[in-house]
This record gives structure tokens, C-alpha cells and sequence, in this order.
């Protein structure tokens, strides 16, 4: 928000729906709606995000890989993110950073933040 106000185009480029991801607002939790609708209401809170910051916003529309728990960790599940070939997921963002042109880009360590594979894989 505050390089908008200053008159700078922000993009953020979202890899994932969140579909797998948890929901931490006590609030909305065990809400049935919610749970069984998680990646339409992920798609219209960054609706809302975007609209209330304005900036603009793309999706490249990976499944979310979830946050595997457990000693040893499950298998991802197939088709997530977390297993795209990284080649494929570069190249797609390489290209919405080359339309885009930023002069600064924001994203996740090595390490994810924390060990989410979409994080990693960012």
C-alpha cells in the first residue's frame, strides 16, 4: 500500500490457490462453508487484498501442496506444486517478471520462511 500511494505498480504473482492451506482465523474455523469452499474464498479474500491495496495481481494457477506433517512426512500429494518440475514453474514466473519489469522482487528464502514445499519451491 505504501508504494502504491507513492505511485509505484506493485504486481504480486500467486503460484498457488491455498487450497490445502490452513485456516487460522477462530472466527472462520469449522465453518463447513469455508472448508468445503477453501479456494473460492482464498480467490476472494485476494480479491478483496488486491482491491483494498491496489495493486494488481495474477495467479499461475498450481494446486497447493499442503503442509505435510509428520515423522516421517507423507508424500505430497500428486499434482501439487510442490512436485512441478521446476524448470516448468520457473519459466512461468520468469515470464510474468519479464512483463512486469520490477525493480524489486519480495519472496521467501531458501527455506520457505518455514518448510511449506510451495514456499520452497518459490
Amino acid at each position: 500500500a505504501k508504494y502504491v500511494a507513492e505511485g509505484v505498480d506493485v504486481l504480486v504473482v500467486t503460484c498457488t490457490g491455498g487450497e490445502r492451506g490452513s485456516i487460522l482465523n477462530p472466527k472462520l474455523q469449522g465453518d463447513p462453508y469455508i472448508e468445503e469452499n477453501i479456494h473460492e474464498v482464498r480467490r476472494k479474500e485476494m480479491d478483496e487484498a488486491r482491491e483494498i491495496l491496489g495493486i494488481r495481481q495474477t495467479w499461475l494457477g498450481y494446486v497447493d501442496s499442503g503442509l505435510p506433517e509428520g515423522d516421517p512426512l507423507p508424500p505430497l500429494p500428486e499434482g501439487c506444486f510442490g512436485l512441478v518440475d521446476v524448470e516448468e514453474a520457473a519459466g512461468r514466473l520468469v515470464r510474468e517478471i519479464r512483463s512486469f519489469r520490477p525493480q524489486v522482487i519480495t519472496t521467501y528464502d531458501e527455506n520457505g520462511g518455514y518448510p511449506h514445499p510451495d514456499h520452497i519451491m518459490t
